[in-house]
């Protein structure tokens, strides 16, 4: 079968190259079952970011809206109770 060193050579690296195989494969399918689940939990970050746009940042936004119409209404009965104590203080001052 092994007539010169040459042949326990190619039959040596044909081994290692068989093992060499069998590794590769096995780190393929490893590294695809990693892939798999990085990409369910990348699903359920994007479903969680989601949940949270929807129950925090959108009502923030509306609220921000809303805060910005009002604002002039508010500034403007601010601004009446600040003139209408100084109207009062003055007609004590009077009296």
């Amino acid at each position: 079968m092994f007539a010169t060193s040459g042949d326990v050579l190619n039959m040596a690296l044909a081994i290692g190259f068989i093992v060499l195989v069998i590794f590769v494969s096995i780190l393929v399918f490893y590294a695809i079952l990693i892939l798999r689940d990085i990409s369910r939990v990348v699903e359920d970050v994007e479903q969680v970011t989601t949940r949270i746009r929807t129950t925090i940042v959108e009502p923030l936004k509306a609220v921000d809206y809303i805060i910005e119409r009002a604002k002039p209404y508010i500034e403007t009965v601010l601004e009446r109770r600040a003139s209408d104590k100084k109207k009062t203080t003055a007609r004590k001052k009077k009296s």
